[in-house]
């Protein structure tokens, strides 16, 4: 056994217990879903997992900012996926995180300190939340962009010293009976105090609160598919018919994204009457509501405000798949969102789509086909098509691709991309003839690309026709004086540019 100090990151399932007694099955089915989301997070942060007892999961860092990210992406991708259940059944981990003095043990387990005061911290941590240590709060506080309520020193069970806490609520949900308890039955405790405060700056925070949620549904109308916001009660029109994945201009060496399904913009607000008296006081009473709410207070006779900041995880995902170039961000937020509850199938043959380009950017084109095919199959689409067949030609697979490349064109027929493509993978699969048909229509079709010219040299070359080629290198060069391809092809025929 060995000593060192490390990052531990310790998480369980709020009111797992009650998750198991209502549907026994169907919960340890989606833990074991959601413990695999954890676990690639937790990868991605250069940690590992070290014992997964019952419904807990410890993990240990080097770093405690990445430990941090981790536990946030958690969070995010995992509130994604609740939204496709009802409140009471939100699968919600709880997590907290210290930097302690830990035995490593030949197995790899970890025991010591830090292991036990990580475990404590998740269960103040609120459901869905984080909450961390002085040690981990000094580390992150001027490294990352969260804002950590301070919950003060802490008395936690079998820790002799009390320790100094910051929670982090990245959205709370609406708390739904038992869902406080531990999975031995014992209560939570609550993450902090609430200090007392006058009437009149209970309405000023409400205030703020609601011009928050204000933002917050701006930002969710915005890059929110129609599907969604209708959800939310944002669009009150019939949405209108998605048009699936935008046509991008695709080659087999690269291709460009396509733009991202947009919303409609909603009506500009005629200005509003002046408020009589009593219109005043229900509005007040309504932010009254909201702070009961807040408070946990609200009785049977309030009504709860309406949950937009709920939606902020769902919008930044779907923006971050539509329009993020990392592929690694693009490759979580699509994957958080498929299968989630609320999207249209055009929308979810979007978010395949993209999530096939992000698997494929990564180098992983068997994994990005198995999304392409799902894409058609929720909304056949001729980018989609090319794409795929794009996947099979990097697998070598050239009769799969052209099989994909004929189905684009019986799509869209001129498109000189996917004529420029199929032929293209004629000439790598040695038949130049057909290669050179494909490459003419493609010049009939769209004469002002260097690399459509570039592929005809190409093929022009393989058949022996050298002045031919010469000339389609020049009009490429002509129109992409840095086209290093056709520059090459006229180095190998011994020709001048």
């Amino acid at each position: 056994m060995k000593r060192k100090i490390a990052v531990i990151l310790a998480a369980d399932i709020a009111g797992y217990s009650r998750l198991i007694a209502e549907d026994e099955e169907e919960t340890l089915r989606r833990f074991e879903t959601y413990r695999t989301v954890f676990a690639e997070f937790v990868e991605r942060g250069g940690g590992r997992i070290f014992n997964t007892a019952g419904d807990a999961i410890l993990a240990e860092f080097e770093s405690a900012v990445e430990a941090v990210r981790a536990a946030v992406d958690v969070q995010e991708s995992l509130r994604a996926r609740n939204l496709a259940y009802p409140p009471s059944r939100h699968m919600n981990f709880r997590i907290g995180i210290t930097i302690g003095d830990v035995v490593e043990r030949e197995n790899g387990d970890l025991l010591g300190d830090g292991v036990n005061v990580a475990a404590r911290l998740e269960s103040v941590a609120p459901p869905g939340g984080v909450c961390i240590s002085r040690s981990v709060h000094e580390a992150v506080a001027s490294k990352m962009d969260l804002t950590f309520a301070d919950a003060g020193p802490q008395t936690l069970k079998n820790i002799p010293e009390r320790i100094h806490a910051y929670t982090l609520a990245l959205d709370e949900p609406p708390s739904a009976h038992g869902q406080g308890d531990d999975a031995d039955g014992e209560i939570t405790p609550a993450s902090s105090a609430r200090a007392p405060a006058d009437r009149n700056s209970r309405l000023v925070t409400a205030g703020l609160a609601v011009l928050g949620l204000a933002v917050v549904g701006a930002y969710a109308y915005e890059y929110t598919p129609r599907s969604v916001l209708e959800g939310v009660g944002l669009v009150a029109t019939e949405p209108e018919a998605n048009e699936g994945p935008s046509p991008a201009t695709t080659q087999v060496a690269a291709a460009e994204e396509p733009e991202p399904d947009t919303p409609t913009e909603p009506a500009t607000p005629s200005p509003a009457p002046a408020r009589t008296e009593e219109q005043a006081t229900s509005i007040e009473r309504n932010v009254e509501d909201a702070i009961a709410t807040l408070d946990g207070n609200a009785g049977p006779t309030r009504t709860p405000p309406t949950p937009l900041a709920s939606r902020y995880v769902l919008t930044r995902q779907w923006k971050d798949c539509q329009e993020s170039t990392d592929a690694d961000v693009a490759l979580n937020a699509c994957k958080g969102l498929i299968d989630t509850a609320g999207f249209t199938p055009d929308d979810q043959a979007i978010i395949h789509y993209k999530y096939a380009r992000a698997l494929r950017d990564k180098g992983e084109p068997a994994q990005a086909i198995e999304h392409y095919r799902r894409s058609i199959e929720l909304k056949p689409a001729a980018d989609t098509y090319q794409h795929r067949a794009i996947a099979h030609y990097d697998q070598g697979d050239y009769l799969e691709a052209v099989a994909d490349f004929d189905e684009a064109l019986k799509l869209k027929p001129q498109s000189a991309e996917a004529l420029n493509n199929r032929a293209w993978t004629y000439y790598k699969a040695g038949d130049a003839d057909r290669a050179l048909e494909d490459a003419n229509r493609a010049i009939q079709f769209d004469g002002s690309k260097a690399y459509i010219w570039d592929t005809r040299a190409h093929i022009l070359e393989e058949l022996g026709k050298t002045p031919e080629a010469i000339r389609d290198y020049r009009k490429a060069l002509q129109l992409d004086a840095g086209y290093t391809s056709s520059r090459d092809g006229l180095r190998r025929l011994g020709a001048p540019p």
